[in-house]
């Protein structure tokens, strides 16, 4: 098998078919797709089944973050490569193909080969991504760094060129380097599994490619939904506490440093959206709760996923 196609959807099996059908419609060479069907509904597990039974369904049912949710199905994975694929993604031109074919075209040290990402209408998300640490942390907090416009020979060249992170949305990497490091580091619960990873390679001399040539549509950020769901007072003080374990690394003192400036930024955001809540109604007070939630978690021990389930239950009581 040259390739493993592995797609995580949480109960969305509308924009989860889309995903599949294009894979059917566009790939030439030979793969095998596994699905891990987190939460689904026994009815949509019933559609998904039925409409693709040449697909690897996992189902999922407990509390897992991304990082988990993928490790089911790589685990299970029998390719030369492995493509990560989020579910609100679609492929137009014969991708996984062209992206198998790039390693060919580059050092044996290459891991990853990514393919550029457009939104739904065709405009750039991504085109690489630079490298993060905990001082390009503190100044995009400051909205003094931007990651899409800062200049960077990591990001937005054309044809096949170096980059430092990989994005999560899409990926592709030799499965015998991902079993090596052990898949995602299940310690990131929503974020930032993806630079984990990339930085993690990037230190034992791996390469992280991008080829500009290949494209596909990331539908995150297009679907015209205003509403900001509730799940973001939980799913943000999990994402922070571990993007600050992953900016800290080892240091004690980077890591007491950057929780109490989170922790500032968190405090003045939440006050800042309970001001606006009074005007603007839902999507701030959400918004206020969620930094509210930020700031409290990351004064505890608690790991992300513990933070998760705290506020989940939450909203679900």
């Amino acid at each position: 098998m040259e390739i493993s196609v592995i797609i995580v959807s949480m109960n969305n099996y509308e924009m989860l078919s889309g995903c599949l059908d294009s894979i059917r419609t566009h790939t030439s060479t030979s793969y095998e797709v596994f699905v891990v069907a987190y939460l689904f509904s026994p009815e949509n597990l019933q559609h998904l089944r039925q409409n693709y039974p040449w697909a690897q369904i996992i189902e999922s049912n407990e509390i897992r973050g991304f990082s988990a949710n993928n490790n089911l199905a790589l685990r299970k994975a029998t390719g030369k490569y492995c493509f990560v694929l989020n579910d609100d993604t679609k492929i137009e031109s014969d991708v996984i193909t062209s992206l198998a074919a790039t390693f060919d075209q580059l050092p044996s040290e290459t891991a990853v080969v990514s393919p550029r990402l457009l939104f739904a209408d065709h405009s750039l998300q991504y085109c690489g991504r630079p490298e993060i640490n905990w001082k390009t942390y503190v100044l995009a907090q400051l909205g003094l760094w931007r990651e899409k416009t800062a200049e960077s020979p990591y990001t937005n060249r054309t044809g096949i060129f170096r980059t430092y992170n990989l994005v999560g949305a899409a990926f592709m990497i030799k499965t015998n380097i991902f079993r090596q490091m052990g898949f995602f580091d299940e310690y990131y619960f929503f974020c930032p599994e993806d630079i984990a990873l990339s930085t993690a390679l990037n230190r034992r001399g791996y390469f992280c490619y991008v080829n500009a040539s290949v494209e596909l549509i990331h539908y995150e950020g297009c679907s015209g939904k205003t509403h900001i769901s509730q799940i973001k007072t939980a799913t943000a003080p999990a994402g922070e506490k571990g993007v600050i374990r992953f900016l800290s690394g080892p240091s004690v003192v980077l890591y007491i440093f950057l929780t109490c400036f989170a922790c500032v930024i968190a405090v003045l955001r939440s006050l800042k959206y309970r001001i606006q809540s009074k005007v603007s109604g839902d999507n701030a007070s959400i918004m206020s709760a969620a930094n509210r939630n930020v700031a409290a978690a990351l004064l505890t021990r608690k790991t992300p996923k513990e933070i998760f389930v705290k506020y989940y239950n939450r909203i679900k009581h």
